[in-house]
């Protein structure tokens, strides 16, 4: 969960700590992962890299937490 969310975290969320992931949890290497970030605030260019990289996006609406 970040505060605001940035076009870094998600180039670091794919490159970083999903590698890693894979790497620690090879187990895992045969189920369909589905990436995601959480943040209250995310701007346009966040959406859109998300978008373009299959990324699911939790957003706090008030009370609700919305996906983008």
């Amino acid at each position: 969960m970040k505060y605001k969310a940035h076009t870094k975290d998600i180039k670091r969320l794919i490159n970083e700590k999903y590698t890693n992931f894979k790497k620690l949890y090879s187990e895992y290497k045969t189920y369909h992962h589905h990436l995601a970030l959480a943040s209250f605030n995310i701007n346009d260019d966040v959406k859109k890299m998300a978008k373009e990289n299959n990324v699911l996006l939790l957003q706090r609406k008030g009370d609700l937490i919305e996906t983008i």
